[in-house]
């Protein structure tokens, strides 16, 4: 099994680190105008991951590519970073990982065109996580617009080899950005059912979530996102880096 680890996200649109409320766009808080300080205090801190999303990127209203690109730049060889939102095609796969990220986030593309990821060349391998954005057990693509309700999850998961996955990032969108606790019984249950390691995500709330979190690792769940109980100051990152 991977080792643990914890991801602090890092959400931007239009330049500004913010969180979402259940996926939704139009119900965005700022916490922070420039997501250089942002990673860097998570360097500062200690922390080996960072989770970036381009918002924008993901709902095709423009991107932050640029701000993304002075991360890398900056940033890569500092600290991993796991980078998702509006990655389309296999071009911006290998795009963001030629210039430093560790890990790339794929969702509707994996949905749309697997035989395209089938395809890529084995440099690129153990470097893509596929993003399973669940709402109602349902995966949900297009920057969380279109639930997909005759196909389960699983079904997009099998149809990519898994030579070629890292992770699977498993988010509950309902409970995203509500600190009500993570959907910790399905993202278990799908666990079980895969032979891919999986993060948890959407909804974490306390620093006792993230030590429960840790336990299941026996259950193939190899890490956790953290967002919006760290910005509410509900996590402490002195708290995170003892995890």
């Amino acid at each position: 099994m991977s080792e643990f680890n914890i991801y602090p996200a890092i959400d931007i649109k239009d330049g500004k680190c913010v969180r979402l409320l259940r996926g939704d766009f139009n119900k965005a808080t700022i916490y922070s105008k420039d997501p250089l300080d942002q990673i860097s205090l998570f360097i500062n801190k200690g922390m080996s991951w960072v989770h970036i999303v381009d918002l924008n990127a993901a709902l095709n209203k423009n991107s932050n590519k640029t701000i993304i690109l002075k991360l890398l730049q900056k940033f890569h060889n500092s600290i991993n970073i796991q980078i998702g939102g509006g990655v389309r095609s296999v071009e911006d796969i290998k795009f963001w990982i030629d210039r430093g990220a560790k890990r790339v986030v794929i969702s509707t593309l994996a949905y749309k065109n697997p035989k395209s990821i089938n395809r890529i060349d084995k440099k690129y391998y153990k470097k893509i996580a596929i993003g399973l954005d669940v709402r109602d057990k349902k995966m949900s693509v297009d920057g969380w617009k279109t639930d997909l309700k005759d196909i389960q999850p699983l079904d997009v998961v099998s149809k990519i080899k898994s030579s070629i996955l890292d992770a699977i990032i498993y988010t509950d969108i309902t409970r995203d950005g509500t600190l009500k606790g993570s959907n910790i019984k399905d993202t278990i249950k799908f666990a079980n059912s895969v032979n891919i390691p999986v993060i948890i995500s959407g909804g974490v709330s306390s620093f006792n979530e993230i030590n429960k979190i840790k336990s299941l690792q026996n259950n193939g769940i190899i890490g956790v996102i953290v967002g919006k109980a760290l910005y509410e100051k509900k996590i402490s990152l002195n708290q995170l880096v003892k995890v």
